[in-house]
C-alpha cells in the first residue's frame, strides 16, 4: 500500500505555510519574523518574513543573530545532565554542596534548595532578585547576588509552587562552574555548542557578535512606531537568558535530544529530562524544559522572551518534528505562531493520505493560487497547491488547521469542497474567471465575486 510521508506533504506544503506566515506578519505588524521546521533528518521548511532593521529596510541573512533569552535555560539543563553522566553530581544534592555561600540566617527554605528544585522551578527562590535590570547597561554581579541571598530570596517553600527563577539558573550556571573549574562559557562551548557544530550561536552579546544581532523592538501601540532597543549583555544570568543563535542552529541543539542519538546524552538521560517532574494546573515542567499538554500532543522546548525579543521552540518527540519561531518584537503573541504551525502540522499529517488518492500529478494552478477577498467583507481567503489538489484556508486564523479545505478539482478552474476537509461545503462549487478587466476572480456557489489582492510592508 502506497503512502506518504509527514516529511513530503509539509515539503509539498511549504507554499501554504509560506503565505500563511507572511500574512500573518503583515496583518500584525511584525518588524521581523524568523521560521524553521524540522522533520525526520532535515529541515523541510526555512523562511524569513518583514526586516532584520525596519529603519533601513535591512532583510535577514542566515547569519543574524537573535537574542533566544530562556532558551538558554536549555542549555545549561544540559550542561548539567552532561556533569550527571560524568557522575559528578546527583539531581537531589542540595545547593550547599557545591556553593557553600548559599546560606541565610533570615532565609531557612535556601537549606532544602536540590539541583532538581532549580532544574524545574520549584526552589521557592524570586524569580530576578531584589533589583530591575531590565534594558539596562548593568546587571547582578555574584557580590550582590550573594548579599540579596544572606537578606533572603526565598518567596515560598520548596515544591510548594512553580515559581519560575531566573535566579535558580544563575545558581545552576555557579554550580557547573564549581564542579568542572571553568567558566560557564566555556563549558557550554566546549561540551554543547563545538560537538553539535553551532558555530553561528553565543554566549551572549559581546563586541565581537553585536553587529550580527537583528534590531529589536518594542510594543506597537495605536498610531505609533515601534521603539526601538539596544543590546545588553547578560553577564551573570547567562545561564538563564544570555545566549544568541539562529533558527538553523536551535534546531541542531533540539536534534540532540531526539532519541537515536548521544551526541551529548543517552537516551535514558533525555527522557528523565522530557519526562513530567511537577504539574502544578497547566504548568508543566521537565528538566530544563517545557511541556505542553497542547490538544496536537506532547511538546518539549521553552519560550523567550527578552527586551526586543521573543521566541518559542518545541519538538513532537515521537514524530521527529521540530518548529523554531524567533521574532525581532516585544509583545506578540509568539505562543500562536508557534502552535499555529503545530496545529498545520497535525492537521496535514492527519489528511495527507487525501493527497495520495488523486493522480492528477500534472496539474498547475499557479494561475489562480494566491489571496482573495469577499467583496461583502467575509474576510480573506488563501488558496495554494499542494501536490494536485487545491487548498483553501482563513490566513488571519492563528490556527490555520481549523479553516483548511480540500478542494475536490471537478473540471477547468471549477472546485467543490471533499467531504474529508474540516470545514467543508460538499457539492458547493466556486469557479476561478477573469473579469471584464483581465483580473482573475473568484466566484463563490452564489456568484459572489471575491477580489484576488496582494499587500507589502
Amino acid at each position: 500500500m502506497l503512502k506518504i510521508s509527514l516529511k513530503s506533504i509539509i515539503k509539498e506544503a511549504s507554499g501554504l505555510m509560506d503565505k500563511w506566515l507572511d500574512y500573518q506578519t503583515y496583518l500584525n505588524e511584525l518588524p521581523g519574523l524568523a521560521v524553521g521546521i524540522f522533520v525526520d533528518n532535515e529541515i523541510v521548511f526555512q523562511k524569513k518574513y518583514g526586516y532584520a532593521d525596519l529603519e533601513v529596510k535591512k532583510k535577514f541573512t542566515n547569519q543574524h543573530l537573535f537574542r533566544i533569552a530562556s532558551h538558554s535555560k536549555l542549555f545549561t539543563a544540559t550542561a548539567i545532565m552532561i556533569l550527571y553522566k560524568e557522575g559528578k553530581l546527583s539531581l537531589d544534592d542540595k545547593v550547599t554542596k557545591y556553593l557553600p555561600w548559599f546560606t541565610s540566617e533570615n532565609d531557612e527554605n535556601l537549606q532544602d534548595i536540590t539541583i532538581r528544585h532549580l532544574l524545574t522551578h520549584t526552589s521557592g527562590l524570586s524569580c530576578d532578585g531584589k533589583k530591575d535590570y531590565v534594558g539596562k547597561n548593568e546587571t547582578l554581579n555574584l557580590e550582590e547576588l550573594k548579599i540579596q541571598l544572606k537578606e533572603g530570596l526565598s518567596v515560598s517553600k520548596t515544591n510548594e509552587v512553580v515559581k519560575y527563577s531566573n535566579i535558580g539558573y544563575v545558581l545552576l550556571g555557579q554550580i557547573i562552574e564549581a564542579i568542572s573549574q571553568q567558566e560557564f562559557g566555556l563549558f557550554i562551548q566546549t561540551k554543547i555548542l563545538d560537538p553539535l557544530e553551532m558555530s553561528n550561536t553565543y554566549i551572549d552579546v559581546s563586541e565581537k557578535n553585536r553587529s550580527l544581532h537583528v534590531v529589536g523592538y518594542g510594543t506597537k501601540y495605536p498610531r505609533e512606531d515601534r521603539e526601538r532597543f539596544s543590546l545588553y549583555p547578560s553577564k551573570l544570568f547567562q545561564p538563564a537568558a544570555g545566549l544568541c543563535s539562529t533558527v538553523s542552529d536551535l534546531i541542531k541543539f533540539y536534534q540532540a535530544h531526539l532519541f537515536g542519538n548521544d551526541i551529548l546524552l543517552p537516551d535514558d538521560l533525555k527522557r528523565e529530562m522530557q519526562r513530567i517532574q511537577v504539574k502544578m494546573g497547566n504548568n508543566i515542567r521537565g528538566l530544563g524544559f517545557e511541556l505542553s499538554n497542547n490538544p496536537e500532543g506532547k511538546i518539549a522546548g521553552h519560550t523567550g522572551g527578552e527586551v526586543g525579543f521573543r521566541s518559542k521552540s518545541g519538538f513532537f518527540q515521537d514524530k521527529k518534528v521540530i518548529i523554531v519561531v524567533f521574532c525581532n518584537a516585544t509583545n506578540i503573541g509568539i505562543e500562536g505562531f508557534f502552535y499555529g504551525l503545530c496545529h498545520l502540522v497535525e492537521t496535514l499529517d492527519s489528511m495527507k493520505n487525501i493527497f495520495l488518492q488523486d493522480s492528477e500529478s500534472s496539474l498547475d494552478f499557479s494561475e489562480i493560487a494566491g489571496l482573495y477577498d469577499s467583496l461583502k467583507g467575509w474576510g480573506p481567503e488563501l488558496f495554494s497547491q499542494i501536490k494536485s489538489k487545491l487548498v483553501l484556508l482563513n490566513p488571519e486564523n492563528k490556527y490555520p488547521g481549523n479553516s483548511m479545505q480540500i478542494l475536490e478539482h471537478k473540471k477547468g478552474f471549477v472546485f467543490t469542497p471533499t467531504k474529508e476537509s474540516p470545514i467543508a461545503k460538499p457539492g458547493e462549487n466556486i469557479e476561478f474567471i477573469k473579469n471584464k478587466l483581465g483580473e482573475t476572480i473568484l466566484l463563490d456557489s452564489k456568484k459572489g465575486e471575491h477580489k484576488r489582492f496582494e499587500y507589502s510592508y
